[in-house]
């Protein structure tokens, strides 16, 4: 190897420090002038002769590479710089090599040309794995209905996205990797902001599922589930996510077909049961009235305890009703005052009030029975406890403000000097106490010239209103 126009020493000795092997060498004596460290490595005693004899070069390149050489070779020849990448062959010799020459325009030495060589055989064999493993994927995705996705930690890129896509989204896959958002334009707007703080914010912390609602241009609504799962890389940040996109619509469909058919069941069968139990307590007050009829003495405490029987009852018979969801105000009034009507043989009229038509007055489940009893009560005692008239006369009036409604049942008796507001009074005034809920709910009961006036007030949460 002749140094007489190599580098200096200085600058041998740097170039040694280079991990890629440099050699330069003289096309014209075909010999080779200096090669550092790297190059001696990579070619050992193979380093010598191969300026002397292209052909050794030749022998060292696989066959299928080697017309790449000889276009390399002429491009050097040409006095221009050349890149490209050969594999080799020999026990010695690396995979792959990336080779960069280029002329020094040396005055001495026209043909004098540095050539480095890069051994990227690991770089090639990462490649061909991760060729491998993407064809791998493509070939199992070519045959999953679901979206594979593989995007940057915050969706900002799209490495990867399967041909699913154009058949669930209905858009092209293409379109994606220049604008990588533009799936979301099919988002339902409702499930936007929320999906997008899932893709941008929260996917690249931990494994994730969600569900959102896509459109069609047809108007179509498709059901989405996303699961994803954050991948690490080497140093252990996050650098890449998997998405499975799933199109569960059909199966939203039978959930919700499943929901509705048990709810139906449920509700036929609640309805059986309220129907049931109204019938048994028609039965017992009916077992009353027989045994009022055949005991006059005891009638009037009888029909007390019929009416409170039948308030319920009243209940049970509006909660089996077929697809009575829920209990209206003005409906367990008007039943409550025919059926006191019916009771005590009185003809009562009571026509729906003008804020009824236009407002729904919601009673709560939980407390249908009490507000029924308390209905029965101020009813009940309003006609027992009237003037002495033969006939005497209630008047019902219902007043809706805001959240609230307030019943006022009016005759024209007297009260007692005993009762006035006390706590106290008789048993019908201690039962409406008893049964009022602690919360929601007021009762009272004023005296005056005119007569006697039984106000209760309720809002929520014992009713709701729907104007």
């Amino acid at each position: 190897m002749d140094h007489s126009r190599g580098p200096s020493h200085r600058s041998s000795v740097f170039a040694d420090q280079f991990p890629d092997a440099v050699a330069i060498v003289s096309l014209r004596d075909r010999c080779c002038e200096y090669a550092n460290t790297a190059a001696q490595r990579l070619l050992g005693g193979a380093l010598p002769s191969l300026a002397a004899s292209p052909q050794r070069l030749l022998e060292m390149v696989v066959a299928d590479d080697r017309s790449r050489l000889d276009q390399v070779l002429a491009g050097i020849l040409a006095g221009e710089t050349v890149r490209d990448e050969l594999r080799l062959q020999g026990q010695s010799l690396p995979a792959w090599v990336a080779i960069r020459a280029f002329p020094l325009a040396d005055p001495q030495d026209p043909t004098l040309t540095a050539i480095v060589c890069e051994d990227i055989s690991e770089r090639k064999r990462d490649e061909t794995e991760v060729r491998t493993g993407d064809a791998r994927l493509a070939g199992v995705a070519e045959h999953l209905g679901d979206v594979i996705w593989i995007t940057a930690p915050d969706g900002t890129q799209v490495h990867y996205v399967s041909p699913a896509y154009g058949r669930v989204w209905q858009r092209s896959a293409d379109e994606l990797y220049a604008a990588p958002f533009k799936w979301m334009q099919s988002v339902d707007p409702e499930d936007q902001a929320r999906v997008l703080e899932m893709v941008t914010l929260e996917q690249a912390a931990r494994p994730l599922e969600y569900q959102f609602r896509i459109r069609h241009a047809d108007g179509d609504v498709r059901q989405i589930r996303n699961r994803s799962v954050p991948v690490k890389a080497a140093d252990g940040s996050v650098d890449q996510v998997v998405i499975l996109s799933e199109d569960i619509t059909e199966e939203h469909r039978r959930s919700r077909q499943a929901e509705e058919s048990a709810r139906a069941q449920r509700d036929a069968l609640v309805r059986e049961v309220h129907h049931r139990i109204k019938n048994n307590l028609q039965g017992v007050t009916g077992m009353m009235r027989n045994y009022a009829n055949q005991h006059p003495e005891v009638a009037d405490v009888i029909n007390e305890a019929i009416a409170q029987v039948q308030a319920v009852a009243i209940i049970h018979g509006l909660q089996g009703q077929s697809g009575a969801t829920q209990v209206l105000f003005y409906d367990l009034l008007k039943q409550v005052v025919f059926g006191i009507g019916q009771l005590m043989h009185r003809v009562l009229a009571f026509p729906p009030p003008e804020c009824c038509r236009n407002c729904r007055i919601i009673v709560s489940e939980m407390e249908a029975v009490p507000v029924a009893l308390v209905l029965n009560e101020m009813i009940f005692n309003a006609l027992k406890h009237g003037s002495a008239d033969s006939a005497p006369v209630i008047d019902i009036q219902i007043d809706i403000g805001e959240e609230r409604v307030e019943l006022s049942v009016s005759n024209a008796g007297s009260l007692p000097d005993t009762a006035g507001r006390s706590p106290g009074g008789g048993s019908g005034l201690l039962l409406i106490r008893s049964l009022l809920p602690s919360r929601g709910a007021h009762f009272d009961l004023l005296g005056g010239p005119s007569g006697v006036e039984a106000k209760l007030v309720l809002g929520p949460p014992i009713i709701t209103l729907r104007c």
